[in-house]
């Protein structure tokens, strides 16, 4: 592909799919993240399918609902097996032949879930470092609609232009697959008025995502997000992660709501880590989902005040040692800001020294731990400080040497 598309310096996607990409590519780009996992299809130099993510099911459903209706996925009996590497692209491919899909359907759907897979790399891309590879495996021949390929200049521009749209809304923190629920309805009564109220109560069930429910009322998904985000930056509203939905056996339609599938009423608490070592990262977010608790990763100091404002964490680990804003710096920028005062906010560090420990105390930090954490230690923290936060007035030397004590 030439390359006359603009894009961010940083943008290793979108720099890797325009000046990488072989020409007449047939094969596949596997991208892995600490956390999740796509993979995008190519024939000929163009997109033809793409899988993966946190809502794989969802995503499809939501888009095959969109433009084919009027074509029951529940009445429709396929079996997976070992050699299906997509399963829904298999079933298109054949109802394409069986003159049930039209090229412009099945064109769309591949268009809006390639889409979507680009944007959710982009947005897990700006958060932490992704691996990229590039196979010569791709979809099975006899399987390809041609008439579906996308050209790269037909999906890369626009997606290009969402995501800059969502980060100039200060959203980059928020994933569209969360599911946004009221988590204080008589609050949310009094703060809005009426029309607001029942928009939100009509908007707001628990049990779709921000993308879904931008679908079922046919409205614009940064502008619905946006209408939201008042409420839920005065936590009225809370923003959670939603599972995927099942399939049912031998079929490509879904399993039923189940009360197990509807988010608790209780969020869970999240936790901000800063630290430039992807490693420190994702052994953090292991230890903290274990936990049955939210996680957000931080590697870049410059970003982490805006990210961590926008996300208002319930505690807050920061590593000393970083390029251009250390965890000190760090730490006073937060007490600054009103929401943050009594936040509990832990500096992670290798030293173990006097000096590090009473600069800890000056800037406000409310605990230190050396590395390497020890995951049952850093779990006990985390529940202690949940249970029973920082009053305002508490002397934060003797919190500091009590983590010491107990960790």
């Amino acid at each position: 592909m030439s390359g006359n598309q603009h894009t961010d310096s940083d943008n290793k996607l979108f720099n890797l799919l325009i000046n990488d990409l072989p020409d007449q590519f047939t094969g596949k780009l596997e991208v892995k993240s600490s956390r999740q996992s796509w993979t995008i299809f190519f024939c000929i130099g163009r997109f033809a399918w793409a899988v993966g993510g946190e809502h794989y099911n969802r995503r499809f459903h939501k888009i095959w609902h969109q433009f084919c209706s009027h074509i029951s996925l529940d009445k429709i009996k396929f079996r997976e097996t070992d050699h299906t590497i997509c399963y829904y692209y298999h079933i298109m491919s054949v109802l394409s032949r069986r003159k049930s899909l039209t090229n412009p359907q099945a064109k769309a759907v591949v268009l809006g879930n390639v889409k979507e897979v680009l944007f959710d790399i982009l947005q897990e891309q700006s958060q932490q470092e992704l691996n990229y590879n590039l196979l010569d495996i791709g979809l099975e021949k006899s399987l390809i609609m041609m008439s579906a390929l996308i050209r790269l200049e037909t999906i890369i521009p626009p997606v290009n232009q969402l995501w800059d749209e969502w980060k100039d809304s200060n959203l980059a923190a928020y994933s569209p697959n969360l599911v946004p629920v009221i988590t204080k309805a008589k609050q949310l009564e009094k703060v809005a008025k009426n029309n607001s109220y029942n928009t939100i109560t009509k908007l707001v069930d628990g049990k779709h995502s921000l993308r879904e429910t931008a679908a079922l009322v046919n409205k614009d998904l940064r502008q619905l997000t946006l209408f939201l985000m008042p409420y839920i930056k005065n936590k009225l509203i809370e923003l959670q992660e939603l599972p995927d939905k099942k399939r049912l056996e031998g079929s490509p339609g879904l399993e039923p709501d189940s009360e197990t599938e509807t988010p608790p009423n209780k969020p869970q608490a999240l936790i901000a880590c800063v630290d430039d070592s992807k490693e420190m990262c994702y052994l953090l977010e292991k230890i903290m989902k274990k936990g049955g608790y939210r996680f957000l990763g931080i590697q870049d100091s410059i970003k982490a005040l805006v990210m961590i404002i926008e996300a208002k964490p319930d505690i807050i680990f920061l590593d000393l040692m970083m390029p251009i804003a250390n965890g000190y710096e760090i730490c006073t920028q937060l007490r600054r800001v009103p929401m943050f005062e009594n936040t509990p906010i832990v500096i992670l560090t290798g030293n173990d020294g006097v000096v590090d420990r009473v600069r800890a105390k000056m800037v406000g930090a409310t605990g230190y731990l050396t590395k390497p954490v020890e995951p049952k230690k850093v779990l006990a923290l985390v529940k202690r400080y949940l249970q029973n936060p920082p009053s305002p007035d508490c002397d934060t030397e003797s919190e500091i040497k009590s983590d010491e004590s107990d960790l």
